[in-house]
């Protein structure tokens, strides 16, 4: 049965750079909730958790005219309660939502001025889902296990930088945030 799941979140994320070319990091956020819809049902996500754990490794250093070329992993978790949307009923057990989720991503792009990197993205990925749906766990995942994504990274004075990620392909999704360098 293929299952429509529409999520959003905020998190917050620190990176450690072990060397010029090796970081790595870990995060958590809150799900801020979403729709699940198996078939003519309609579900709401409740707020939730998630969690976060990166590595990544320059592989190129983009000098002169190369590119940049990174490699990455990533490994996520998150859980929600889950309620039937029924309208006029009395409110509906809660049943939880956890998914899994383990990605590799190569990255390439140039940076242009010491300040904007536009770049292109592949990640795979997989993991299960687990929910509890009339009272039996169902098991399910993705229906694509790729992104390609697209994104610009803007280095902004004082240690500052921006970046926006759109994936139209594959696992659909847009990513916007900020950091700060110490």
């Amino acid at each position: 049965m293929a299952v429509g799941i529409e999520r959003r979140a905020v998190s917050a994320s620190v990176e450690y750079r072990a060397s010029p070319t090796t970081t790595f990091g870990g995060g958590a956020g809150a799900g801020l909730g979403g729709t699940i819809t198996p078939g003519a049902e309609r579900y709401k996500i409740l707020p939730g958790w998630m969690v976060t754990g990166t590595y990544s490794r320059r592989l190129v250093d983009g000098t002169g005219k190369k590119p940049f070329v990174l490699f990455g992993l990533a490994f996520g978790a998150s859980g929600a309660g889950t309620r039937e949307e029924v309208r006029g009923a009395a409110t509906p057990a809660t049943a939880g939502l956890y998914a899994i989720d383990i990605r590799g991503a190569i990255t390439a792009g140039k940076t242009f001025w010491n300040t904007l990197s536009p770049y292109l993205s592949a990640r795979l990925f997989g993991g299960p889902v687990f929910w509890r749906y009339h009272d039996k766990v169902v098991v399910g995942g993705d229906t694509h296990h790729y992104q390609l994504a697209l994104g610009m990274a803007a280095s902004l004075p004082r240690g500052f930088d921006l970046f926006v990620d759109v994936s139209p392909l594959g696992e659909r999704a847009i990513a916007l945030g900020g950091g700060k360098s110490f």
